[in-house]
């Protein structure tokens, strides 16, 4: 035999049905909320993190940028210097009257910060204008040292070249060779010249000392 016990609780009205789902909905917004709370911090902690990284490597490229017109302008009088060598002693055929210069040095500019933060997605965080302000400094950053490159290689060619002739007696054709690279190097300062003058107006946009 099967004993049927009355329910223990009074049988469910459409008003404590809608206090039913009430609470569940209460609670669910209840539960968003906070989610949505804690993600605001995390958020905002994220973005305070990475501007003050980013912060970091645009004051050191500031200064990075003071060092690399130096060396830039180094470069170029040197050239210059070598350019008159290497006319003169193409127009007489003598000896090399001096030392050609080839060597070089480039100040780096740090960009770490802004690629560990773009790909982390906190930059995504940042209003739009702040971070139009980031990727043009860094951007440009970039071709900056992508032109430095260009006229490092082109320096490297002039220096194999002038090894040929160690006493100063160059042939005609590596004389003809180191001018056409010097030239060809000289264009390449130039250009990098103005990309430096562009990085340095970026980095003293009034959004990064904020």
């Amino acid at each position: 035999m099967l004993d049927v016990h009355p329910p223990h609780s009074p049988t469910h009205t459409w008003k404590d049905f809608f206090i039913h789902v009430g609470t569940i909905c209460v609670g669910l917004l209840i539960a968003i909320g906070l989610e949505q709370t804690v993600e605001f911090f995390h958020h905002r902690h994220q973005l305070e993190k990475a501007r003050e990284e980013l912060r970091d490597d645009v004051h050191a490229n500031r200064h990075a940028t003071d060092l690399q017109l130096q060396r830039v302008h180094q470069v170029q009088a040197e050239l210059r210097a070598d350019m008159v060598l290497l006319l003169a002693h193409r127009a007489t055929s003598q000896p090399l009257t001096g030392a050609l210069h080839f060597d070089w040095s480039f100040q780096k500019t740090r960009s770490a910060a802004y690629t560990l933060n773009k790909q982390s997605g906190a930059l995504d965080l940042m209003p739009h204008p702040e971070l139009v302000q980031y990727d043009y400094a860094f951007s440009v950053a970039q071709a900056v040292m992508d032109s430095a490159g260009v006229w490092e290689r082109e320096l490297g060619t002039a220096k194999a070249i002038a090894t040929r002739a160690p006493d100063g007696t160059l042939s005609p054709e590596d004389t003809n060779e180191l001018i056409t690279a010097i030239s060809d190097t000289q264009g390449a300062l130039d250009h990098t010249e103005h990309l430096i003058t562009f990085e340095q107006g970026a980095l003293n946009g009034p959004v990064f000392d904020q």
